[in-house]
């Protein structure tokens, strides 16, 4: 059964939340609160529900794996390597299936052959890796045995009769327990099937032990097997998460402890388990608070429960119909899993909990952030809606908390994500509700392009109307979106030209600047589209003011600063490098320069923009700034954008010269109206163009009169007089209206056309 879609329990948040937060028609987790648990065939259907099919092997599957073996042992290794490479091509051999195959012919071969002489399988196999010809097929051949044994252990008949030797005797027991941790949490269910069975008394006592034996392995299952309403067998579980040790069992605990449902023999389970947690009053803690600290600690990978390391997979158990249900959910987003299960357990007890929607909304981000490319996550529902869906219906409160938490940790897909589902709902009225320090500001200065380009968009698109914190970064942020070409920019500081050009040789997929010093390398860097890397020497005098340079310029805030050092172990900027994301150090030669700083801006979160999404980042902080002119914002300067304004009416992409243009034509300024007349009046700029850079023109001139001098009107009427597009030329009049001339400016033309009738 699915767990419900993180639909936040009917939440309906009151009132007190100030916001009316549409998760309603939210059903609840479902492993929570479930109905009273079914007796009968627990056992039976816990072993139908994890039974393996019978292995079969194919005759080719034991042919080759028995020709490998043999030419193997007998040294003929190129024949041997055939038949391994044979194997692994075979289309629908399982690994089950392949590791029986090899069991039977290490089997059939140590009975024809003396005891001393009999082999295992294994350490054979790992004998032939260190053969040249055998070592990549062994290598794998050894992977493949892996996971066919990892199929055996989940076999519901290898883990009973594990279960059925803990009660035979002491020995049997720890030998029960060695292959039960092999099977590890997928013994779990049957165990407590087993525990729901009266007529399995007799290793109710063994199995309680056994799971206090099998460790951490046995503490994912068994906090989910706390929503158990089977009052007999929950005091069992109970009593091993106690015995465990591990605090993550702590808030389960206390929810039962202070359940008004829960018996008094089972309030009192909890409690004496809580004691060997060193928890001695579980009713003066606070159960939804003790979720929201444990969501905390998956959603920074810190909670005991974890996915087994390199694993791809990872297992999400839910208490359903009666018995543990697995799910098996992309190793990379399992602790995100848990931590919205935790933040969903916290609203069930307390809808008004403010902080555990925050942190919900933050981990749904981040396990989509997570989530590997093509891989599915069976525990989300994605038809009920995705993160964003429930981020817009949730409000500006709650999106800006998981917005401050993403900058606080610096994780630019979170921020991003978060940023984008503000744009929905912000405006002027919500824009900066919970005072000064918004974490919306913050991003502007966030080292990820995207992010800080999204987050001076939002702002922009609120229409601001008063002055706040901050409004100083916003359009010099979008005058750097104005300008991306997608192609990464890299200032360097080095004391000649020659050291500069040495450099930029080296880093030729980078657009790269450079100066003597800070202060010229970043007055050289005025038309860049971007800096994503600073590369200084160490020894650099210029080094000090660099960093200042980068705090105080708003183009270099969230640049990476790399420095080149001779020893990055004992490098005076280590610990800063080690501490600080936006500082690198490295000890790379030229060659080894361009990798340096990829690896820095990637430290510093960048997460890249290729040409389609610059062209997207420009176009949309042109139309931003258009629409902040038209509605001649008050706190917004756009004036700070007139450079890479007029810049981008010589960028090669006539889409985004109309987009400059369009903004132009508002702005306040003699340089705007040359600009676009410039470009207009240029021989190279097609038909279409012109016409459009016209009409911007006459925008500007009727609001802002006639702002260029004698060559440029001279150049205007000659191309009324003779250009070959009428088009042009009526767009070119309308220029010439609008700046209202004086009557012996426009005469020659009309004397013009009278001569021509002549």
């Amino acid at each position: 059964m699915m767990r419900l879609p993180r639909t936040l329990i009917s939440l309906g948040i009151s009132s007190a939340l100030s916001s009316p937060i549409l998760l309603g028609g939210v059903a609840r987790a479902a492993d929570a609160a479930a109905p009273a648990d079914k007796p009968a065939s627990a056992v039976a259907a816990a072993l139908a529900a994890a039974r393996l099919p019978a292995v079969t092997v194919s005759p080719q599957v034991a042919n080759a794996a028995e020709s490998f073996f043999h030419y193997a042992s007998v040294a003929r290794y190129e024949l041997a390597r055939a038949e391994g490479e044979k194997l692994l091509g075979m289309t629908g051999a399982q690994p089950l299936e392949v590791l029986t195959a090899f069991e039977k012919v290490v089997a059939d071969r140590n009975q024809r052959v003396p005891a001393d002489r009999r082999v295992e399988l294994y350490e054979r196999m790992l004998s032939w890796q260190r053969v040249p010809d055998l070592k990549d097929v062994s290598a794998k051949l050894i992977g493949i045995f892996n996971k066919g044994n990892e199929a055996r252990r989940a076999d519901a008949q290898f883990i009973e009769s594990n279960i059925q030797r803990l009660s035979v005797n002491r020995r049997a027991y720890e030998l029960a327990v060695q292959s039960l941790r092999q099977s590890g949490e997928l013994a779990v269910p049957m165990m407590i099937a087993y525990l729901k069975d009266p007529s399995k008394s007799q290793h109710h006592v063994a199995i309680r032990n056994a799971l206090r034996d099998l460790g951490i392995k046995a503490l994912n299952p068994l906090l989910a097997a706390t929503s158990m309403t089977d009052w007999d067998t929950l005091p069992w579980v109970i009593s091993a998460l106690g015995d465990l040790g591990y605090d993550n069992a702590v808030p389960y605990l206390v929810r039962l402890a202070q359940d008004k449902q829960t018996p008094a023999q089972i309030k009192d389970a909890a409690a004496q388990a809580l004691l060997r947690l060193n928890v001695p009053n579980p009713n003066e803690l606070n159960a939804a608070q003790l979720f929201v600290e444990l969501g905390e600690k998956f959603y920074y990978d810190k909670a005991s429960v974890a996915a087994d390391a390199g694993a791809e997979s990872a297992h999400f158990w839910t208490w359903t119909g009666g018995t543990l249900v697995r799910q098996v959910v992309p190793a990379p987003v399992f602790n995100e899993d848990m931590a919205l299960r935790c933040c969903e357990y916290a609203l069930q007890l307390d809808k008004n909990r403010a902080d555990a929607l925050s942190l919900w909304l933050a981990a749904a981000y981040k396990r989509e952030a997570e989530l590997p490319v093509g891989a599915t996550d069976p525990t989300w529902d994605a038809a009920k809606g995705d993160t964003h869906f429930f981020a817009v219906a949730s409000g500006t409160q709650y999106l800006n908390s998981a917005l401050a938490r993403a900058i606080n940790d610096r994780n630019a897909a979170v921020a991003l994500k978060a940023i984008r589902s503000l744009q929905k709902v912000v405006g002027n009225a919500n824009l900066f509700t919970g005072g000064d320090e918004q974490p919306i500001i913050a991003a502007l200065r966030y080292p990820d392009r995207q992010v800080r380009f999204e987050a001076a968009f939002t702002v922009a698109a609120a229409l601001p109307l008063n002055v706040f914190n901050g409004q100083d970064r916003v359009v010099p942020v979008l005058a750097e979106a104005l300008g991306q070409t997608g192609k990464a920019g890299v200032l360097v500081v080095a004391p000649s030209q020659d050291r500069i050009n040495a450099v930029t040789q080296k880093l030729a997929q980078y657009t790269v600047r450079g100066g003597a010093s800070a202060d010229a390398a970043v007055a050289n860097a005025a038309g860049m589209s971007g800096i994503d890397v600073i590369v200084i020497n160490e020894e650099d005098p210029q080094i000090d003011r660099l960093f200042v340079a980068a705090r105080e310029n708003v183009r270099l805030a969230g640049s990476a600063i790399l420095i080149r050092v001779t020893s990055e172990a004992a490098s005076a900027y280590a610990p800063l490098a080690a501490q600080n994301p936006l500082v690198s150090v490295t000890a790379a030669n030229d060659d080894g320069l361009a990798a340096a700083v990829e690896a820095a801006r990637k430290k510093a979160s960048g997460l890249g923009i290729d040409e389609k999404a610059a062209t997207d980042y420009a176009l949309r902080a042109a139309a931003l700034m258009g629409n902040l002119a038209i509605n001649r914002s008050q706190s917004l300067d756009l004036l700070v954008a007139k450079p890479a304004l007029l810049a981008a009416l010589d960028d090669a992409r006539p889409e985004l010269i109309r987009a400059a243009g369009a903004v132009l034509a508002w702005m306040d300024a003699a340089e705007a109206q040359a600009g676009l007349l410039g470009k207009a009046l240029d021989e190279k700029t097609a038909d279409d163009l012109k016409i459009d850079l016209l009409k911007d023109a006459a925008i500007n001139a009727k609001r802002f009169g006639n702002r260029c001098g004698e060559a440029t009107i001279e150049s205007l009427k000659k191309l009324i007089a003779s250009g070959q597009s009428l088009e042009v030329r009526s767009a070119a009049a309308e220029v010439l209206g609008a700046m209202n001339l004086p009557a012996d400016q426009v005469k020659t033309l009309i004397l013009g056309r009278a001569q021509q009738q002549k």
